[in-house]
């Protein structure tokens, strides 16, 4: 029997006591709106984590190409397109722009891990969108997860990828076409100035957007308006890494404070915001999940 190392023993508790503590937040909440309530209900069932057969299925064949992209040396060119570097002169902070070496495990080590690709997954089997929209599809992990979502939702919903970096958005439609999951997600290659707009045209109106892949504070609130000009009644809007710098707080707080928005939640890593013209009072959560 393998033994695990003080240090990861406490980890494991504290992660676990974390867990513990967002099932009985949400136990007995109650919010009103449609999508408020959809998004509610993916809280509380990503929170105890019971699949059905069905769903462990498709989680499993997507951690199984994990897996396998994990251990792949690989190497992989990829320009910034992001939140770059930060380099002092002499009028203050400037971002650049550099193209790094990295392998294909590394960048893999990038995507969202199982329980936070999980929430995704949950969320959209509760909300049951038709047009989503993924900033920063990476290698195409979190897409699979959403992707398979909306395969298991049925209808017509489908996602559109947008990522900058090519050999990126050619390894994510590459890992959605293996999981056989193309049918349902689409990646689209050239920064979010250049592919957004049309994208939103298309999707338009959109019922959910997980914006990801510019971690600025500036660019964030400008994507969000963007998504938010075409986002339809009931609306989730997911932001990742919202603790990630203190721009990214910034951005989060300003989401907080904007009245368009029925429901809130913080996860502490990721953000939801919710639209919702049904909603007859707006909320806003914190809620520990990870």
């Amino acid at each position: 029997m393998a033994l695990i190392s003080p240090s990861d023993a406490a980890h494991l508790a504290v992660r676990n006591g974390r867990r513990l503590r967002g099932r009985y937040q949400l136990q007995g909440l109650e919010v009103s709106g449609t999508a408020p309530s959809a998004v509610v209900r993916g809280l509380r069932k990503a929170t105890l984590g019971l699949p059905t057969a069905e769903e462990k299925a498709w989680i499993q064949r997507i951690e199984l190409l994990r897996s396998l992209l994990l251990t792949s040396p690989r190497p992989l060119e990829i320009l910034d397109l992001g939140a770059g570097s930060a380099v002092e002169a002499d009028s203050g902070v400037v971002r650049t722009r550099s193209v790094s070496s990295r392998t294909l495990g590394t960048m893999t080590r990038s995507s969202k891990p199982p329980r936070w690709a999980y929430l995704l997954f949950r969320l959209i089997r509760e909300v049951g969108p038709v047009n989503c929209l993924e900033m920063g599809a990476c290698v195409g992990i979190s897409a699979a997860y959403q992707a398979a979502a909306l395969e298991l939702n049925g209808g017509t919903g489908r996602l559109l990828s947008l990522e900058g970096a090519d050999v990126l958005a050619e390894r994510s439609a590459r890992s959605l076409e293996e999981l056989g999951l193309d049918g349902r997600a689409e990646l689209r290659l050239g920064r979010f100035s250049d592919t957004l707009d049309a994208a939103l045209a298309e999707l338009r109106p959109v019922d959910w957007a997980f914006i990801d892949g510019d971690h600025q504070e500036a660019g964030t609130l400008a994507y969000m308006e963007q998504v938010l000009a075409a986002a339809g009644d009931e609306a989730v809007l997911v932001f990742d890494d919202i603790n990630w710098s203190a721009g990214m707080r910034s951005a989060w707080r300003a989401v907080v404070a904007d009245s368009r928005f029925a429901l809130t939640v913080d996860l502490r890593s990721v953000g939801l915001a919710v639209l919702s013209r049904s909603a007859t009072e707006r909320r806003d959560l914190t809620i520990s999940y990870y």
